[in-house]
């Protein structure tokens, strides 16, 4: 019996392996890392560029956050927000991301921790059926309205 049910066991990873390199291989994704700067331009809009590897590729686009209402703050003075990324891309390729934001507080007055869970949600060109996940982590100056930030993640075509 034991021997039965460790060669299911292995028959079952085994296929599973097989399932995950294969399904794994069959995407359209690309990933994607890379630094950014923006500044405060309203209230709620911050813009500026950054510089992404897209597949190895070194790609310079434009980007246009906004926040979606007020951050809400928590006791220890962290902000949570909502908010939305646009990365604009040489060809006129768009792609549009909404994010869940943690400002966390440093001991210099103003300038907080930023990480944030950017899920892509399209775009245009060749991003109109974009999917995937992004992952921002830097800095933000609430006085000086400046961001500086790193971004990792996968944007894939799901369409």
């Amino acid at each position: 019996m034991f021997k039965l049910t460790a060669c299911a066991v292995f028959l079952a990873l085994f296929g599973l392996l097989v399932f995950t390199s294969g399904a794994e291989a069959k995407s359209d994704c690309d990933k994607v890392s890379g630094t950014g700067h923006t500044f405060a331009v309203g209230p709620t809009t911050f813009q500026g560029i950054a510089n992404l590897n897209l597949n190895q590729t070194n790609i310079i686009v434009t980007v246009t956050t906004n926040l979606l209402g007020p951050p809400r703050a928590t006791e220890d003075g962290t902000l949570l927000a909502t908010t939305s990324h646009t990365f604009v891309f040489q060809d006129g390729s768009s792609l549009t991301t909404l994010d869940h934001a943690v400002l966390s507080p440093t001991d210099t007055p103003g300038l907080y921790n930023l990480n944030t869970r950017a899920a892509a949600t399209g775009g245009t060109g060749t991003y109109e059926d974009a999917c995937g996940q992004l992952s921002i982590h830097g800095t933000i100056n609430l006085i000086s309205g400046e961001v500086q930030w790193s971004v990792t993640g996968r944007i894939c075509d799901c369409g």
